[in-house]
């Protein structure tokens, strides 16, 4: 273990968001989680374990991503990254009649320090373990729309992240609400690790960080 004394202070890049003062306070990792070395008096970070990932298969018109600690947060879906980190450009449709594509929200930090303490210290997130596939759907009482409009397109996209598609997964649905819709028992029987209903997450996600590994 390595206890880390750091004076700083964070300012979100939201014009809403409140300001974050972070007086000394002792920041401990765990080593096999993020190795960290002391090069000139500066702090190197060589696994950054908390900063958002993207990896995005396919062209504009047809793509699917995969990210990596991606947080939620007020109904919100936020990357946090460190500022001059790379991220592809993506854009991504999670519904088959939804013509516009979902923007993540970001914040950015001026370094790797900065976002670790917001995380750990501040929103500390609750973790959703395992990949989560995400897509949106309509007339989901209908079983034909439910395996054609969403769970097929977007089992097609956790293919093309082999072998993901091979191990149990999580299911979130933008679904309404539907009395003894048994689509939704074949959603969570074929992921094998459930379904989440996104308006369900909008509830639990009200002033707190969920993270999560997203399609």
């Amino acid at each position: 273990m390595k206890n880390i004394n750091i004076q700083t202070s964070f300012i979100s890049n939201n014009n809403n968001s409140q300001n974050f003062t972070i007086s000394t306070k002792s920041l401990t990792n765990k080593t096999n989680k993020c190795n960290s070395s002391f090069t000139n008096s500066t702090l190197i970070y060589t696994n950054r374990t908390l900063e958002t990932k993207v990896q995005c298969i396919g062209s504009l018109y047809n793509q699917s991503c995969l990210f990596q600690n991606l947080y939620y947060v007020d109904n919100t879906f936020t990357i946090l990254i460190v500022k001059g980190s790379y991220l592809p450009e993506y854009s991504i449709r999670t519904n088959a009649f939804y013509m516009w594509p979902t923007k993540p929200n970001k914040r950015e930090f001026d370094s790797y320090v900065h976002l670790q303490i917001f995380v750990r210290n501040i929103v500390k997130p609750r973790r959703i373990p395992y990949v989560t596939l995400y897509f949106g759907q309509l007339w989901l009482w209908n079983i034909g729309h439910a395996l054609f409009d969403g769970l097929y397109p977007a089992y097609v996209a956790l293919i093309r992240f082999s072998p993901r598609h091979l191990h149990p997964f999580r299911i979130l649905a933008d679904v309404g609400e539907c009395q003894d819709c048994w689509s939704e028992d074949v959603y969570s029987r074929f992921a094998g690790l459930g379904l989440i209903k996104q308006f369900v997450l909008n509830k639990l996600s009200k002033g707190r960080f969920l993270s999560n590994n997203w399609m």
